[in-house]
């Protein structure tokens, strides 16, 4: 049976708020208390003797909020000198070791293992707080007016009240007490986390927080242990604590930098001084000598150098003897400082030259693709950063024919897939052309570790050491999941193996792309060698593993009760949690290969063509027809299933078995009929040539937008509040942002490791390859 709390976990904070506040309806009745000594000790166990019964039923919660409820303040301040003398009966002592909850366990009473656990000086201060909001001091007044208080919209989601953050921060509290030092204000969160929604798995973990003007002497435990004390002695909350936990969370304002952020600060430091120097080098010794070139060139063919000539004749270039400069010889240490130039690196990634073999449409689906993924992690990430109205948010747009596209943008992440299988099939296949059937197994692999490795391994580098210190305010954690991970399970990322290993400790969320197409890219050979020597061998390679990837997805949905969207409610019966669905199934590579093979069949198809297609006009519709009717079809067929109509659990399997190849395949004949040249005007968009330097950064892109969000929203100190208008403006916000991070991230570290490859390596690749290949992602 649900308790009351359950199914209103906002009863929890409106309990905490209405403790906090109610030393404020003292105020106007307040009588004199005795001595200064005993009043320090009323904060803990005074607000646990308040009356459980207050908040038995909800409607008096609605009556709380709106300052409608009656309280007695001369019982209240008679509970509060009760517990007065029981305090200093019983004494006040230091921590002896042991848990609030062993005290608990123990027999003491809340107030007896507040005393066990909790400092003297923090129980000491937070009393003096409540002793001077009777005294209406200014400075009480100010920290418990920076509290965060209920807002409108409990019933609707809104479960976040910050309070005032820069506020409390400003307080500087003069005690009464001579022996209890001066002490300022400290910003904390009181936080409930619970698992989801009572009735059934939620998509998105609920939490509940209320901000706290805290004094600067209390620890995050401090508070936890006084807060847990409080809750405890209330019967409507005592269910809630068995199932969700309960803490506080004070934000620490780091004012310097620690061992590791100088670490990464040297590191990049180093990095800075080689872009530095490799710049003015590449400036001084390579740039510079061109331009006098251009320049006496440019004067020698229009008759001005050194009096040669009448104006207007134009004289071959070696007319003039000082057209022609020698630029000094070049060595291999010099080469490795011009590999950071920026005035190179920025003038190669601006470009937008492209040669005649390359597969120019790439560039468009990879950009498309990329601002997808970005446009789901924005109507995302507010939810699980605490944003406002979510709830009728989500319950609006979720009945929304175009919401689907959102709801189902991880098939974005398949088009990658489909890109990449198609370009280690089509290049690779290629290259075993012009070699004879041989291929530098060691430069394969070596070349696509070093392309993606440095990029990402400095980018959790800067994350876990310096993140820390990118903000601060009500949202901003003092502990973050994500980055203690990184510290735990980098070398999973390192190895590229985050998809098997530690998945419930994930480094990054989103790098469990990055481990799957490392992956697939290792057992891409099984796939295109056999198809070189014979197309028989490669279809039945290629069919093996197009059956695995149907077959497992499907076993494992029948099994484990997957639904066949990101939300649990689409299918019948009790599906597993989100969570779970994504460590077992979605992150894992034999449920995400399936568009990998497509997109490494539609490679052999370009390669055996030579990328010439010609078919019939009707043939050629219809086969868009049939590409955008299938993918209509994965994008919206759900629609039902996430508005109250689950599907069935063999339905589900059915989805999940074929969804993503059936995705790859509409993916595949875009590029297939660009390439021979029927794509009519859907090339051409794809194909603008603006698009190719924003297609170069989506793998930087892909690393940092999920930090410029965290950056931008845990920053904010009021809550994110859900509406159309905010999160189409945070997307584009974000996606700008983004690309500016990723220029800086592409020049400082991705393309100098590139250009280092070539330098110390020598590969001599055709011209179309490299084209391609430069851009591969």
């Amino acid at each position: 049976m649900t308790s009351s709390t359950t199914r209103h976990p906002s009863l929890l904070l409106i309990a905490i708020t209405t403790v906090i506040l109610t030393a404020s309806l003292t105020i106007t009745d307040a009588q004199k208390l005795p001595s200064s000594h005993e009043r320090f000790k009323l904060a803990s166990e005074a607000l646990s003797q308040a009356n459980s019964d207050t908040f038995g039923k909800y409607e008096d919660i609605l009556m709380i909020q709106s300052g409608l409820m009656q309280l007695s303040v001369p019982q209240l301040q008679k509970a509060i000198l009760q517990s007065i003398q029981e305090l200093s009966d019983g004494g006040v002592a230091a921590g002896e070791g042991r848990s609030f909850q062993e005290s608990l366990a123990a027999g003491e009473s809340a107030g007896e293992a507040v005393q066990n656990t909790t400092s003297e000086l923090c129980l000491n201060h937070t009393a003096e707080v409540i002793v001077e909001l009777l005294a209406r001091s200014g400075w009480a007044m100010q920290m418990l007016d920076a509290m965060g208080k209920p807002s409108p919209g409990i019933t609707e989601g809104n479960i976040m009240w910050p309070g005032g953050y820069k506020q409390c921060l400003k307080v500087r509290a003069n005690t009464s007490v001579p022996l209890h030092p001066h002490f300022s204000g400290q910003y904390c969160t009181l936080r409930v986390l619970l698992g989801g929604v009572a009735g059934g798995a939620s998509a998105i973990p609920v939490q509940l927080g209320i901000g706290i003007c805290a004094p600067d002497s209390c620890s995050s435990m401090d508070l936890t242990v006084l807060i847990n004390s409080v809750l405890a002695s209330f019967n409507a909350t005592q269910q809630l604590l068995k199932t969700a936990s309960v803490y506080a969370d004070c934000v620490e304002v780091k004012s310097s930098l620690d061992t590791k952020a100088i670490v990464a600060v040297v590191i990049c430091s180093i990095f800075l001084f080689f872009i530095v120097v490799g710049t003015a080098i590449d400036i001084l010794l390579v740039q510079l000598p061109k331009w006098r070139m251009e320049d006496k060139t440019h004067s020698s063919t229009n008759g001005y150098s050194d009096g040669y000539g009448d104006q207007g004749e134009r004289l071959p270039l070696l007319v003039n003897p000082d057209a022609v400069v020698k630029t000094p010889k070049i060595g291999i240490s010099t080469k490795i400082f011009l590999a950071f130039s920026v005035y190179t690196n920025g003038s190669k990634l601006l470009s937008t030259k492209q040669t005649s073999s390359s597969l120019t449409c790439i560039h468009g689906i990879r950009f498309l693709s990329m601002t997808w993924v970005v446009l789901g992690h924005a109507f995302i990430f507010p939810i699980t950063a605490g944003g406002m109205n979510t709830g009728p948010y989500l319950q609006e747009v979720i009945k929304r024919w175009s919401f689907q596209a959102i709801l189902n943008a991880t098939v974005s992440v398949d088009t990658f897939f489909v890109l990449s299988g198609l370009l280690v099939a089509y290049l690779s296949l290629k290259e075993m052309k012009k070699n004879s059937g041989k291929i530098n197994w060691f430069m394969f692999f070596f070349h696509r570790f070093w392309r993606l490795t440095p990029a990402y391994m400095l980018v959790i580098m800067v994350y876990v050491c310096l993140s820390p210190y990118w903000g601060e305010g009500p949202f901003w954690p003092s502990a973050n999941p994500d980055r203690d991970n990184c510290e735990s399970s980098w070398w999973a990322n390192l190895l590229y193996i985050n998809n098997l290993a530690n998945t419930d400790k994930q480094c990054l969320a989103q790098s469990w792309y990055l481990a799957n197409d490392m992956q697939f890219y290792i057992l891409s050979p099984l796939i295109f060698v056999p198809f070189y020597f014979s197309p028989i061998f490669g279809a039945v390679s290629s069919i093996i593993f197009l059956l695995i990837t149907a077959i497992v997805p499907g076993a494992l949905t029948m099994k484990d009760h997957f639904p066949p969207g990101l939300l649990p409610n689409t299918v019948q019966g009790n599906a597993t949690n989100q969570m779970d669905f994504m460590n077992d199934f979605y992150i894992k590579p034999y449920n995400r290969m399936g568009p990998y093979v497509v997109g490494m069949l539609a490679g052999y198809f370009l390669y055996r063509t030579d990328c010439r297609l010609r078919i019939s006009k009707i043939v050629n519709l219809s086969l868009w027809a049939l590409a955008t009717g299938c993918a209509l079809a994965l994008l919206y067929g759900l629609y039902d299933a996430y508005n109250g109509h689950p599907v069935t659990l063999p339905v589900s399997a059915f989805y999940n078995a074929i969804n993503r190849q059936v995705w790859g395949a509409c993916v595949a004949w875009v590029v297939i009929a660009c390439v021979t040249g029927n794509g009519g005007f859907v090339n051409t968009i794809l194909s603008w040539s603006a698009l190719v330097p924003l297609s170069r950064l989506t793998y930087c892109i892909y690393l940092l937008h999920i930090m410029m969000m965290e950056l931008y929203l845990l920053n904010l100190n009021t809550a994110f509040y859900m509406d159309d208008l905010n999160v189409v403006m945070f997307f584009l916000g974000i996606l700008v942002v983004s690309y500016m991070a990723a220029t800086v991230t592409s020049l400082a570290f991705e393309t100098p490791f590139m250009v280092l490859e070539k330098v110390l390596f020598h590969p001599t690749p055709k011209d179309d390859k490299k084209e391609i290949e430069a851009d591969q992602k």
